[in-house]
């Protein structure tokens, strides 16, 4: 893995005076440390480190070069690393993350510009049409006609205020496309949270649960080591998810109105919530926020059913889930992810 006096090497973290020497190329970049990144890697000059960067599912991320080693070969270097390694990791459809002044470095490696936050982050792909690929697949499922809504949701697991929310959309609307996240870093893995959809909706005929895919951006996976105020993170990850949804999907599938539940309790998704409410009408699309449901005077949220699971009050359930999700709570299935939710409890 040499070329030249350079030489790339896989970083290992948990070496405090290995991780301080990225941390401090990384500040000299105006970068700081993603959380959760699989592998990272480092080229080196001789002993010092000039270049870094590191994985984290199909993502490229905390790519930094020292300033002086700008404008060489480096970038490339450890671009290509990076990308092999995914390839033996078998992802092949590549994102990159990154500020907007980098795009160009980054077009030469062969990435392309899905969609820009101003100023603050541009996302790119190493597929000229991938976007487009996935705008072809999904206006297969188009409904013509003038109310056409859409809702994405987690459904960590999946409620009867889930339920109520998709419910009431079907009711206002001709047809509703339900977009379920994908990214696997829920309590309940993906192929859970869509069967238990696909159960607790089958009622309802004129909905389409799609696969959230690369393209809706959950605050799980959304990065933010190239911003620097915390407060602008859910900001800048909301308006770049917004864009995609309002420039690409929601045009696909002739989308005029989301549905989004209310959110009193958690911040991050209030604060999501506020900024759709202030561009997707700008687009053209109305936002429908949609009061909780309660039962005995206490709105479901998915965040009180893991609490609930997280103490083992698994029949307090009962009330705030569809009987799909109770069955499956009590299968051999079900009772694996509540071991691995009351695991995570006990350590907290």
């Amino acid at each position: 893995m040499s070329y030249h006096d350079f030489h790339i090497e896989k970083i290992y973290m948990d070496e405090k005076k290995i991780k301080d020497q990225v941390l401090s190329l990384l500040k000299r970049n105006h970068l700081t440390l993603d959380s959760g990144l699989e592998d990272s890697v480092g080229v080196y000059d001789g002993e010092i480190l000039i270049g870094t960067g590191s994985i984290k599912g199909n993502t490229l991320r905390c790519i930094a070069v020292e300033e002086a080693y700008q404008g060489t070969n480096i970038l490339n270097l450890l671009m290509n690393e990076l990308v092999r390694m995914q390839y033996m990791l078998g992802r092949n459809h590549l994102f990159v993350y990154t500020k907007p002044s980098a795009q160009k470095s980054f077009q030469f490696m062969g990435f392309h510009r899905i969609e820009e936050v101003n100023g603050k982050v541009i996302l790119m792909e190493n597929r000229s049409d991938g976007i487009q690929k996935h705008l072809n697949q999904l206006e297969k499922y188009k409904v013509e006609g003038k109310k056409i809504s859409a809702i994405v949701m987690n459904s960590n697991p999946f409620t009867k205020g889930h339920l109520y929310l998709i419910e009431r959309a079907a009711e206002e609307s001709e047809h509703v496309h339900v977009f379920i996240v994908s990214s696997d870093l829920s309590s309940f893995p993906y192929k859970f949270r869509k069967r238990l959809m696909e159960e607790g909706t089958k009622h309802i005929k004129n909905i389409t649960l799609h696969e959230g895919g690369n393209y809706i951006i959950s605050n799980a996976t959304f990065p933010s080591y190239f911003i620097k105020e915390p407060s602008e993170i859910v900001k800048t990850h909301a308006m770049l998810d917004l864009k995609i949804f309002s420039n690409h999907i929601a045009p696909c599938l002739g989308i005029s109105k989301r549905y989004v539940g209310e959110e009193p309790y958690c911040e991050m998704t209030n604060q999501y919530n506020q900024v759709m409410k202030e561009l997707l009408p700008k687009c053209g699309i109305e936002v429908r926020e949609i009061p909780r449901k309660s039962i005995n005077n206490e709105t479901i949220s998915a965040s009180k059913v893991r609490d609930f699971i997280g103490k083992g009050d698994i029949e307090k359930i009962k009330a705030f889930v569809p009987e799909a999700t109770y069955n499956f709570l009590n299968s051999e299935e079900g009772k694996k992810v509540i071991q691995k939710i009351q695991t995570v409890e006990r350590r907290h």
